[in-house]
């Protein structure tokens, strides 16, 4: 699992469980990966796909954040995807992960990944895709069945 620990000017800042001692944070954006060392100070440890602009826009953003990091640097969001599959995606609410089918949800089936990424959940158990317009409730997440897609008049 890879607790997200907040997302800014679309990166997603996240560390992986049981990964090396040394802290460090990972973070993702549509066009690739970086792994930064926060100790002894915010330092590029790898570059997967990043622009120099890029790599210098999260240094900016690490060094922001740098004491909520050292501090909270467990502290994960309630709500987040965390994987997606040809077949659909996970999302992880309260520490439970829920399968969304794009057979059950079309919705998400052609978005890119940074939209089905950019979830939020604005009042508790109902989430919204901002970037999709997507407004589902933990009820028809859990049972889609019961929200059929046409209308059965």
């Amino acid at each position: 699992m890879s607790p997200t620990v907040f997302r800014e000017r679309g990166y997603r800042f996240f560390f992986f469980s049981r990964e090396e001692k040394r802290m460090h944070i990972h973070v993702h954006s549509e066009d690739g990966e970086v792994k930064f060392w926060l100790e002894p100070k915010v330092e590029l440890a790898r570059n997967y796909r990043l622009s120099k602009h890029q790599l210098n826009e999260i240094e900016s953003i690490l060094e922001e954040h740098y004491d909520e990091l050292k501090t909270h640097g467990k502290t994960i969001l309630n709500t987040e995807v965390t994987n997606i599959s040809s077949h659909g995606f996970w999302l992880i609410c309260s520490e439970i992960e829920y399968f969304l089918s794009y057979t059950d949800f079309p919705w998400f089936k052609d978005a890119s990944v940074g939209r089905i990424l950019n979830v939020e959940e604005p009042i508790e158990y109902h989430f919204y895709w901002p970037d999709l317009d997507v407004d589902l409730s933990l009820d028809i997440i859990k049972n889609p069945e019961k929200f059929p897609l046409e209308s059965q008049i």
